[in-house]
């Protein structure tokens, strides 16, 4: 019989225990990774650049914020070398994000970091609360082994958004489930806004298997957002970005952990990253009647396509994988998600090659694994169904 143990009620198996505890020793060494560099040092560069940002919207217009000079000069005050900005790194993000730091600048840089950082955990616990399955410490476990992969350490570390896009994309699919298609539609379209390359090919997956309805309220809140963002930038704000995406695509380890960062720019890699997301849209179309695997696709293509990422961003494979372990995955398959739990870790030792393998086996697994022969029992029911309804009406 089937156990689902709430903690406290007894002991659990030993193997859950055994995963639970690991995790937890994972966790906390990442929790307290995080809490020594920032006491040694609470100025971390992405943290910075946002709140220079931020700065410069509210002192001299939303045109400004990606205006390099005066990010230099509002940096400046902070210790070195922290107090630069460098080749390869100032604020690049689209404006939603300097948008929410707006609140922050009116504390010290310290003070607004930890709470961007307390928000962040609490976008991360909601996302797991929603989306994550199982209960007890098996649901337990999967937080803490959240926590304890590098890719979401990094995350926190370097005050990315991530856990937002993380909570939004799981909100989205939520409220998918909740039939409440166009509010879905607005958080995806939020999530996109933040960081579009780690999000877009949701909403292509969700074509891909004709779910419609979420992606009109999508396209209508993308195009109001991108919009004001237009507006509040100017002829002027909208070149300064454009110039600031090329010089920051000069420095390559914006696409290290990419497909481009092993093989290099060219026309053989993009067409291989044109070819990855085809056949995620591919495999959406093919389990298009299972929603959890359409938003697994998405966030997964969204990263073998890209070529400009980062290790915090294959975080996005936690979600993906908690909404994969909400159905009946086989032993295998289960395996591997164990497996990628080692490729994310070793992406710290600037390994991606594994990475980028395993994305492409998952994705197979995904459309053409033993999980998808189950539903084919399902399809061939309700033919069987009807004939009985019918009959049993005559």
């Amino acid at each position: 019989m089937a156990r689902n143990l709430s903690p406290g009620s007894q002991r659990p198996p030993l193997a859950l225990a055994a995963v639970t505890i690991a995790a937890a020793w994972g966790a906390l060494y990442s929790v307290g990774l995080w809490i020594t560099a920032y006491l040694t040092f609470p100025v971390h560069d992405d943290v910075r650049y946002d709140y220079v940002a931020a700065q410069a919207g509210l002192r001299y217009g939303w045109s400004k914020i990606y205006n390099i000079d005066l990010l230099r000069g509002l940096s400046s005050g902070f210790p070195a070398p922290q107090n630069t900005i460098h080749p390869g790194g100032t604020f690049i993000n689209p404006p939603l994000l300097a948008w929410l730091w707006t609140p922050l600048v009116a504390f010290p840089e310290p003070a607004a970091y930890l709470v961007w950082t307390v928000l962040c955990l609490v976008a991360y616990v909601w996302a797991w609360h929603i989306a994550a399955p199982f209960t007890g410490w098996g649901k337990i476990a999967l937080l803490l082994a959240g926590l304890a992969l590098w890719p979401v350490m990094e995350a926190f570390y370097f005050g990315q958004p991530t856990m937002l896009v993380l909570a939004l994309v799981a909100t989205a699919w939520w409220l998918m489930r909740g039939d409440r298609m166009i509010a879905a539609g607005v958080a995806l379209a939020f999530a996109t806004a933040l960081k579009p390359q780690v999000v877009i090919m949701v909403p292509v997956c969700l074509l891909a298997a004709g779910r419609f309805r979420p992606l009109i309220g999508w396209g209508v809140a993308g195009i109001v957002i991108a919009a004001v963002s237009a507006l509040s930038l100017g002829t002027s704000g909208l070149n300064e970005y454009w110039q600031t995406l090329k010089w920051i695509q000069t420095d390559t380890g914006h696409s290290f952990y990419t497909l481009a960062g092993v093989l290099g720019t060219g026309l053989v890699t993009y067409a291989l990253l044109a070819l990855q997301g085809v056949a995620c849209a591919f495999v959406a179309w093919r389990r298009r009647d299972d929603l959890d695997v359409v938003f697994a696709a998405g966030l997964l293509g969204s990263l073998m396509i890209s070529f400009h990422l980062h290790q915090a961003d294959y975080s996005n494979l936690l979600l993906a994988g908690w909404l994969v372990l909400r159905g009946a995955p086989s032993v295998a398959h289960k395996a591997w998600l164990a497996i990628g739990f080692v490729t994310m870790q070793v992406l710290t030792m600037g390994l991606p090659v594994p990475q980028l393998v395993w994305n492409v086996v998952w994705l197979a697994v995904l459309g053409f694994g033993a999980g998808w022969r189950q539903m084919r029992p399902v399809s061939l029911s309700i033919p069987r169904m009807l004939m009985k309804k019918a009959a049993k009406t005559v």
